[in-house]
């Protein structure tokens, strides 16, 4: 078998118009290896290479079956190929992933690693973690010869998050820029971008969007089974959006329930990472800072009733969508007193831009005066600690109620001989 592994790759690199330049020392058998478990089969560059490669491939191939619960049934070795240069074609990428048949040993996949590649350790992963999930994929696909569909960009840029999860700190800046609206998803958008195509920050919001969906999707019923579902399916939907609607048709048909679960995701993931709540009066400007700016600008007016007025025109609900989503991303840092208040003024505004009018003003005056009484007895509080610090403690009324507390305790203690005898038994621990 594995002689015929080595011709493989010949008739790989003379029949597809992708493969590296496959130099005929690599076929030697002192320049092939295999790893410990037998998945993988090394060809070219120096034994240490081979058995570097050949490690990280099994670890990942570990972690990966384990994340997403893979079975361990037989699969065909995927051979990496170290090739002697870089890829000659314009523009050839420099880890390539290719699937050929190989007669009757079937599919083979094939992993060549451009010399220039081989520094860049993510680069080497991702084609080998791609590799992996193309593997699974392919055992189930109904397709014959040269026809496949790759595994789901996103699914693979999840998962390489999960392989090489970092410290807290170092993703809380791009979480926390996701949830200040500079990157939330957008289904259409995110299904049709590829990660090997996207650069710098471009990349970095993908693999924190991607890894915030899969997040999302494994706390659903039957999560990490829906997800190796979809890697699995017989035939696949070549457009992305498509095939995630195989699995996940009600989020598929309702993507504003699939933003909310995401976004929620998102939130969960930058709450992890410390992110700091905005106080009750930050809040509160939050607030006005959303709504003010759908007032119509005339002295006097409700505002119940312009955002009424905004309902009725196809520009007015688009405003009004856009405050939805605004207060949304405020609830998630809001104050925990305001939660549920940001939640509610933001219920209200997302019926209404659906055109869900009946008893909007009143039910919204109700809100407004409960805010008004709580931003004023938020300022109490506030003012009363801000006086408390600045007194001197001997007069700090928390002080004083505190020593009020001591003398009467102090006061109802007893101190004759039977409680004395009494209270050093106690103290024995008898």
């Amino acid at each position: 078998m594995r002689y015929f592994l080595a011709g493989v790759i010949v008739v790989c690199s003379l029949a597809t118009g992708w493969a590296q330049t496959v130099s005929p020392d690599l076929l030697k058998p002192e320049n092939r290896s295999t790893s410990s478990s037998g998945g993988f089969t090394i060809f070219g560059g120096t034994r240490q290479d081979r058995s570097q490669l050949g490690r990280r491939a099994e670890e990942i191939k570990e972690k990966l079956w384990k994340e997403l619960k893979v079975s361990r049934d037989e699969f065909s070795p995927i051979l990496l190929v170290l090739p002697l240069i870089d890829g000659v074609r314009l523009r050839q990428r420099e880890v390539l992933v290719q699937v050929f048949d190989a007669a009757e040993a079937g599919r083979k996949i094939q992993v060549d690693i451009a010399p220039a590649a081989r520094a860049d350790s993510p680069a080497v992963d991702r084609g080998i973690l791609n590799a992996l999930l193309l593997q699974v994929s392919l055992k189930s696909q109904k397709f014959s010869g040269d026809r496949y569909v790759n595994p789901p960009s996103w699914l693979v840029a999840s998962m390489g998050v999960v392989l090489r999860r970092r410290q807290p700190s170092e993703d809380a800046r791009i979480y926390s820029a996701l949830l200040e609206g500079k990157g939330m998803p957008r289904p259409k958008k995110f299904f049709a971008q590829k990660e090997d195509r996207l650069r710098g920050r471009a990349k970095e919001v993908y693999l924190a969007q991607s890894f915030a969906l899969y997040q999302s999707l494994v706390e659903l019923p039957q999560g990490k089974d829906k997800v190796l579902q979809n890697l699995t399916l017989a035939e696949p939907a070549r457009d992305p959006l498509t095939r995630f609607g195989q699995t996940w048709p009600t989020l598929a048909e309702d993507t504003s329930r699939l933003v909310r679960l995401w976004a929620l995701s998102i939130a969960d993931l930058s709450s992890s990472r410390n992110l700091q709540l905005l106080s009750s009066s930050k809040t509160s400007a939050g607030l006005d800072q959303v709504l003010f700016p759908l007032q119509d600008g005339q002295e006097g007016n409700d505002l119940g009733a312009d955002f009424l007025t905004l309902s009725r025109t196809e520009e007015g609900r688009l405003e009004l969508k856009q405050a939805a989503v605004q207060l949304q991303r405020l609830g998630f840092r809001s104050h925990p007193l305001y939660h549920p208040l940001v939640e509610e003024y933001r219920e209200m505004i997302e019926r209404l831009s659906r055109k869900k009018r009946g008893g909007f003003v009143r039910k919204f005056s109700e809100v407004e005066e409960l805010r008004l009484a709580l931003d004023a007895r938020c300022a109490e509080m506030t003012d009363f600690v801000d006086w408390y610090q600045a007194n001197d403690e001997a007069t700090g009324p928390l002080l004083a109620m505190e020593q009020q507390r001591a003398k009467i305790s102090e006061e109802a203690s007893r101190n004759d001989a039977i409680s004395r005898f009494m209270d050093s038994v106690e103290g024995r621990g008898w």
